[in-house]
């Protein structure tokens, strides 16, 4: 039994004293536009024709066109509005159909920007919940969509 007691402690011994290995380069590497955040103005789910806002920061390659699908039993009916981080107005044409909202721009959005997209009109069935946006984008230069991620907004019944 004893060894047994030895053994364990010098492994646990000779564990401790190899150095951690990090994984090459670090999270900031990574450079491709992503969500940040979500929320409802107002937040009570009785109040329709509120607005849910979420912000993309674009990275990596410039973004052209972003594509939003709704959530079932939510409408936009005033339309999208994007913004920089400096509040500055972004030209784009926006076409909402059914479950779908596109936003293409008039000039890709380069990276370093910060995009702040305000759906206005928002309306749902009246209860709380939490109501999940699907984002893709396309980026300046390729064809293809690339899912960019999900926006969670909830939303209360008080």
């Amino acid at each position: 039994m004893k060894k047994l007691i030895y053994a364990a402690g010098f492994i646990l011994a000779v564990i401790a004293l190899v150095p951690s290995v990090q994984a090459a380069g670090s999270r900031d590497d990574f450079k491709a536009p992503h969500i940040m955040g979500g929320s409802a103005i107002p937040n009570n789910a009785r109040f329709q024709g509120g607005t849910h806002r979420f912000q993309v920061h674009v990275q990596g390659p410039a973004v052209s066109e972003l594509e939003i699908n709704l959530p079932e039993d939510v409408s936009i009916r005033r339309g999208i509005e994007i913004k920089n981080q400096a509040g500055q107005k972004i030209p784009a044409t926006v076409s909402v159909n059914n479950r779908q909202a596109t936003v293409v721009f008039s000039q890709p959005v380069p990276p370093e920007t910060t995009l702040s997209i305000e759906m206005q009109g928002v309306n749902t069935p009246g209860y709380s919940g939490i109501w999940l946006y699907q984002v893709s984008g396309k980026m300046a230069g390729l064809n293809s969509e690339i899912p960019l991620g999900t926006v969670r907004i909830q939303t209360s019944g008080r």
